[in-house]
């Protein structure tokens, strides 16, 4: 069903390159979205050969439909067949694509700078996202590999929806932040929503969010990295579930410190763009207490630091 308000396909504008008759085919194309993961399931462990028969029972596609797909990929070089044999890998035709992607997104180069500087000094994970659609993309991250479930990995995608994503919205206008709510509002309650929009205040006052990693973190962060690692799409349908629930587990902290925190904690700040839109969230997460090199109460100055940096270097500055 069309948004109230659209055009029919047919009669679509093309002033942004893209007609809605393309939005909505790239939603109902599954074959380019097994294509995909193909890709995105050999990008998760780029030095691994991987065999016909690890795709299919990774992914759980039928043989004929697979091996089509990796024919194709093949074919246009975003996969490679070694020789005789019969293992894949990634394809030189990604570099293209890579390159001109950092041309574009200079802001995630740019970062990767900081968050080693802050992987390094702080002695935990350092990591960027960046606003996807409806999602959060994680697109970098460095430093230790965290327990399972307390970090991240490259690939990521967690539903924009309360309580993720309080560093994009915190300084988005009213009416993107009534819809990102509208967005969880057949499961929260009315109290809950009015909290949200109380907390979003209080993360844009003080210049950077705060995350507690509780349990339902591991949940939410567990199911997200099985859907990158181990090609979980079955886990896909449960992320936005777990994600309100983070909110009725305190999850965005409204506290001012967070020395007291046992179940570990996550800084983030925004990075801006010149048009004042967040372009990026550089975040730190340390998992436990005892964790780290620097005292706790240091991060969140830390953070927004590096945020401010790169802020800075791709001529951005927050709206006023």
């Amino acid at each position: 069903m069309s948004p109230p308000g659209a055009r029919p396909a047919s009669q679509s504008s093309t002033a942004d390159g893209v007609t809605a008759a393309a939005v909505e085919a790239s939603r109902a194309a599954p074959t380019a979205a097994r294509a995909l993961r193909v890709v995105e399931l050999c990008a998760s462990e780029p030095f691994r050969e991987w065999r016909l028969a690890e795709f299919q029972r990774e992914l759980g596609y039928s043989h004929g439909n697979l091996h089509a797909i990796v024919a194709t990929l093949v074919a246009m070089g975003y996969l490679r067949r070694d020789g005789e044999g019969r293992a894949y890998r990634l394809g030189p035709a990604l570099l293209e694509l890579g390159s001109a992607a950092r041309v574009v997104y200079p802001s995630v180069a740019l970062a990767i700078t900081h968050l080693d500087r802050l992987a390094d000094r702080i002695g935990t994970e350092a990591h960027a996202a960046m606003r996807v659609g409806r999602a959060v993309l994680v697109v970098a991250r460095r430093g230790p590999i965290m327990p399972f479930g307390r970090g991240v990995h490259v690939g990521e995608r967690i539903p924009l929806t309360p309580p993720i994503g309080s560093t994009f919205l915190a300084w988005a206008g009213p009416d993107e932040v009534e819809r990102y709510l509208a967005s969880a509002e057949s499961v929260l309650t009315a109290d809950e929503l009015a909290d949200m929009r109380a907390r979003l205040r209080d993360v844009r006052r003080r210049g950077y969010s705060v995350h507690v990693l509780a349990h339902g973190r591991n949940g939410l962060g567990e199911a997200a990295a099985r859907v990158v690692t181990e090609a979980r799409d079955d886990l896909s349908s449960q992320l936005p579930g777990l994600s309100h629930d983070l909110l009725r587990r305190g999850y965005l902290s409204e506290h001012e410190t967070v020395t007291d925190v046992g179940d570990g904690v996550q800084f983030s700040a925004p990075v801006f763009d010149a048009a004042g839109r967040v372009e990026l969230s550089i975040g730190v997460a340390v998992p436990g207490p005892g964790v780290g090199a620097v005292p706790l109460s240091e991060i969140p100055g830390m953070v927004v630091s590096a945020a401010d940096a790169i802020s800075t270097e791709l001529g951005g500055t927050p709206p006023s």
